[in-house]
């Protein structure tokens, strides 16, 4: 008999599962490829950081670190403890690109309100994406739709109308040939245009839906427009005075998840960076709120495996999870290991800094080396979370709000730790004293009430002390919450950030160069056998997922985190489908008081329809449309054009949806066609009955050109004398082949998903401030 036991085998598939996904997104994503033949010279994520990454690290031999600090640097990569963004990940050490880019985003500030300074901001954008990065724009200070131009011989179109333009750079420029660019748009609420801009993405998510229908040879090679951006309204002042505003957004929410909010006021109030260096732009997923032309340097640390450390070292100390003890212990455990890897991550993230080439322009690496800025935050908490109180605690609750809280301050002393030892080694120190004294003194309370030890009062005393000689620390800030998308997947964790269990195993698909599509099921790496022989523990796990949460739990923890958070915090509220706009404003009004610097919520289903009204309404008869519909796509065709039109009906036999989109005829027409069948939509949608008087207009439009639509209704096509007259006859065809049952109505599942770039299925989904496809993998973070 062997003297250790044999691994569990479900265990054993859990991690080949894992590994699964860490080749694909190496040989994918990741990888140094050979100039000449394109094939990965690396294979996994170990390859990357002990073949590519420690050796550069080691041989830039910066004055930052000692060999001893290298040492442990080099052995926390190579755990899986820390991990660099993905840009630090694609390019570093790599010695064929031309293109090295080592952060992951930029907020590049105000697009100034000129013709020139708009296509410089869109010159930056590309410069950014294709060294990797994602870019972050205002557009408030673009003169309003409708103002004169050039001496008022012309008319502006206003912030929104250009839109499309950063939309389209984002879309079509390539990050280092890895992924897609990455865009967020801010604007004033007090901006004239603020309602077009509100709306601009609800319009598109329709677009997405209808481009869907088409085959697959039809779909259009890039996405369709702002399907490559977020947009968030900058709220401040009287904006809580204008509770007409705040109901457009939350319907819009309700809609698309867009807009999201931004708190200036919060930004400008808890922020380290001084007020006259605007600490109030955003990157792409809202984490890093900071100065215009400074780069987001990301470092995340692996709290799931520093957990399932803590958790061995006291099992093996004679302690059991069930124990009352339990959760005083392994908090100070796991603190600790917090603590120091934090600071490992700190100095991982200035010795990035350093490199002059990581830089896609040179004011951006002027304005970063200058303040500094180090963005450390967490991967698998709700790994942490479930280990610290055996899931009797559930994410969400009181408990684990404070355990959140002491958490981030955990992190944070050890960022802070760091950065102050750079200071007394370097005398730098970026001041803002009346904001550290107040930050410190809020750490040393959340820090007393769990219980600080001698030596973290000792700690705070040397920082606060470092503060009132120097004003400040080495660092602008040191932590930010990233949403950490494929770096989990490198920590092999499904509990992604800070974000709870969307559920305890997820199935994914990838496409293998040698094997096809593989599909294989990912779990918590951590807690894999653990689950295995604690059934109990397991479903009380299962019972803390992320849509058994309520919206006031996920934002207590929100909250939680950002107490201590230097930049902000990427979490989006999930919401349940049945969720009222009304449920959503009570929310926003929450927000308010909580500290928060961003706020985003995401609504289960929210791509399927239009804005409903929360409750019925006497104004419009079956406002309603309800899932169960289903739709068909006919071709029109004429001497000049093609053009798709898709009906739905619901199970009554309405048709409630027409879809136009028409083919080669340009941008301009095609907008048309598609505005078209958007407005009947809206119609329909909201009163069936304007049915007749709807297909009445469009017979009365006669254009002498004779299209057809052949269809399987009937052995004779569809003619009109112009595509409206044509589809008001398909209209009428469908109703009265629907209404004499003359085809069976099936089960047609509706989807919550939007149109993924890459693959162009339906199988975008939201995963906190992340965008993921659960076809090809593709991911917006």
């Amino acid at each position: 008999m062997s003297a250790n036991p044999q691994p569990n085998p479900q265990v054993l598939e859990v991690e080949r599962a894992w590994r699964t996904l860490d080749e694909y997104l190496t040989s994918t994503r990741y990888a140094v490829r050979d100039p000449k033949t394109g094939e990965s010279q690396e294979d996994n994520y170990q390859d990357i950081i002990t073949e590519r990454i420690i050796p550069k690290l080691v041989e830039a031999k910066s004055f930052l670190a000692s060999p001893t600090d290298l040492a442990a640097l080099a052995e926390a990569l190579r755990e899986r403890l820390i991990i660099p963004a993905s840009p630090m990940l694609m390019s570093f050490g790599n010695p064929h690109t031309r293109r090295p880019g080592y952060f992951s985003c930029y907020p590049l500030g105000w697009v100034g309100d000129s013709l020139l300074e708009i296509e410089t901001t869109r010159q930056k954008m590309r410069q950014i994406y294709m060294a990797g990065g994602g870019a972050g724009i205002d557009v408030s200070r673009l003169r309003p739709k409708g103002s004169p131009v050039d001496a008022g011989q012309g008319i502006a179109s206003g912030p929104v109308g250009f839109l499309q333009d950063f939309d389209a750079v984002t879309g079509t420029t390539n990050q280092g040939g890895r992924r897609r660019g990455a865009l967020l748009v801010q604007m004033d609420w007090n901006h004239q245009d603020i309602r077009d801009f509100i709306e601009a993405k609800n319009f598109n998510s329709k677009l997405n839906r209808f481009i869907q229908t088409l085959p697959p040879e039809e779909r259009p090679a890039q996405s369709p427009h702002l399907s490559n951006m977020n947009i968030s309204v900058n709220v401040f002042g009287e904006f809580w005075e204008r509770p007409e505003l705040i109901n457009l957004i939350a319907n819009n929410m309700w809609a698309t998840g867009d807009p999201g909010l931004l708190f200036v006021d919060n930004m400008l109030k808890y922020s380290p960076l001084r007020a006259e260096d605007e600490p109030r732009f955003s990157n792409p997923c809202g984490e890093y709120l900071a100065s215009a032309g400074t780069a987001c340097n990301l470092v995340t640390v692996n709290a799931a495996r520093l957990a399932r450390r803590s958790y061995e070292s006291l099992v093996a100390a004679g302690l059991k999870p069930q124990d009352k003890s339990w959760p005083v212990r392994f908090k100070e455990e796991f603190w600790n290991h917090l603590s120091r890897a934090a600071s490992l991550a700190c100095l991982l993230g200035n010795l990035i800094l350093g490199f002059d080439e990581g830089y896609p322009l040179e004011e951006i690496r002027q304005k970063t080396q200058e303040k500094k800025p180090v963005g450390v935050g967490l991967s698998g908490f709700h790994t942490a979370l479930l280990l610290a109180f055996w899931g009797v605690e559930p994410y969400g609750s009181p408990a684990a709000a404070d355990f959140a809280r002491q958490t981030q301050a955990a992190l944070t002393l050890g960022t802070l730790t760091f950065s102050a030892e750079m200071t007394k080694l370097t005398g730098h120190a970026y001041e803002n004293a009346p904001y550290w004294r107040v930050h410190l003194e809020e750490l040393g309370q959340t820090l007393e009430e769990a219980g600080q030890t001698p030596k973290v009062k000792d700690i705070l005393a040397q920082l606060t002390q470092l503060v009132e000689d120097k004003g400040g620390f080495y660092n602008c800030l040191t932590t930010s919450q990233a949403p950490t998308g494929s770096v989990s997947a490198f920590l092999r964790n499904i509990d992604t950030g800070i974000e709870p269990f969307f559920d305890i195993s997820v199935d994914r698909r990838v496409r293998d160069s040698k094997k096809g599509w593989v599909n294989f099921t990912l779990k918590p790496m951590e807690l894999a056998d653990l689950f295995l022989d604690n059934p109990e523990f397991l479903e009380r796990a299962k019972a803390q997922t992320a849509l058994r949460l309520s919206p006031q739990e996920q934002l207590r923890m929100l909250a939680a985190f950002q107490r201590h958070n230097h930049t902000g915090v990427s979490k989006t509220v999930n919401l349940p489908a049945s969720t009222t706009v009304e449920e959503i404003e009570k929310l926003i009004a929450d927000s308010r008081d909580l500290r928060l610097k961003g706020f985003t919520v995401y609504r289960d289903t929210s791509l399927e329809g239009i804005i409903s009204a929360s409750g019925p309404s006497a104004e419009y008869e079956d406002a309603d449309i309800g899932d169960d519909r289903e739709s068909r796509t006919f071709t029109a065709k004429s001497d000049s054009l093609s053009a798709h039109v898709t009906l739905s009906n619901d199970p009554q036999s309405n048709i409630r949806e027409v879809f136009v989109m028409a083919g080669d005829v340009g941008a301009d027409i095609n907008a048309i066609f598609t505005a078209f069948g958007m407005i009947l939509s809206v119609a329909l949608r909201r009163c069936p009955s304007l049915f007749d008087s709807l297909v009445k207009v469009l017979l009365k439009v006669n254009m002498d050109q004779r299209v057809v639509i052949k269809t399987k209704m009937s052995q004779s096509p569809v003619v009109g004398n112009s595509l409206p007259q044509a589809i008001g006859k398909l209209m009428i065809m469908r109703k009265n082949f629907l209404t004499k049952g003359l085809e069976k109505s099936g089960n047609h599942e509706t989807s919550s998903k939007d149109l993924c770039p890459e693959c162009h299925q339906l199988t975008l989904t939201r995963e906190g401030s992340c965008r993921k496809c659960d076809n090809c993998g593709y991911s917006t973070c």
